[in-house]
């Protein structure tokens, strides 16, 4: 079973920061987070569609340009970080990449070429994987780049999850544990994807059924 940082190390960490993914780097198997654009097009590393939650500013991202971000706080001492940062950072692991488009409230036109040209822009496209809840965007994102690694996000699992999941030829489903023995589940049993959750921070709250992967905030409790 693989273990992957949600947004990073974020139970000792601000969430999506260069500190809490660089933190995870010696625990985990991959990194998940989250990926939105600002006003002038630059793929941003943050997860609310808001800036409120996680830094001292308000506003929504993509009413903001990226040098207007760059002036947030977060914690009181740490910027929001651009893709091509983490890119950087980790591009000298063997760390997996879950890259999370966030277009559930805003479709960001344009999102998933720039995400994809990032990426081969580091020579990553093989460690990458693209989710995302809207599935318009997985389509968007097949069409851009034909061998991009896709997972599709959903909660427990809607009646036509796996079929869909099969049309964008994705490699995985990403998944709340309820999922686990779901009807959806059950069919995706029969396929060669793979079943990911999220977000799994107590031990005793691993299915008993092996998975792919999990994801968790708690990155040192799960470290093999």
């Amino acid at each position: 079973m693989l273990i992957y940082a949600h947004r990073g190390y974020s139970a000792n960490y601000p969430e999506n920061t260069l500190s809490a993914f660089e933190a995870a780097l010696p625990y985990v198997d991959g990194i998940e987070l989250d990926v939105q654009l600002s006003k002038d097009g630059r793929l941003i590393v943050i997860h609310d569609e808001t800036v409120d939650r996680t830094t001292d500013g308000t506003g929504w991202v993509k009413d903001m340009t990226l040098q207007e971000l760059r002036q947030l706080k977060i914690d009181g001492y740490e910027r929001i970080p651009t893709l091509e940062e983490v890119l950087g950072l980790i591009e000298r692991s063997d760390i997996t990449l879950n890259i999370e488009l966030k277009t559930d409230q805003y479709a960001y036109p344009g999102i998933e070429r720039l995400a994809w040209l990032a990426v081969d822009e580091f020579h990553m496209t093989g460690r990458v994987v693209f989710s995302s809840f809207n599935r318009e965007t997985l389509v968007r994102m097949r069409d851009v780049a034909p061998h991009a690694r896709l997972a599709v996000l959903t909660l427990t699992g809607e009646s036509d999850t796996v079929s869909f999941a099969e049309t964008i030829r994705a490699e995985a489903i990403h998944a709340q544990t309820e999922f686990i023995g779901s009807k959806a589940w059950e069919e995706m049993r029969r396929t060669p994807l793979e079943t990911r959750l999220y977000t799994i921070n107590d031990v005793k709250d691993l299915p008993l059924i092996p998975v792919a992967a999990i994801m968790t905030d708690e990155v040192e409790r799960f470290a093999k």
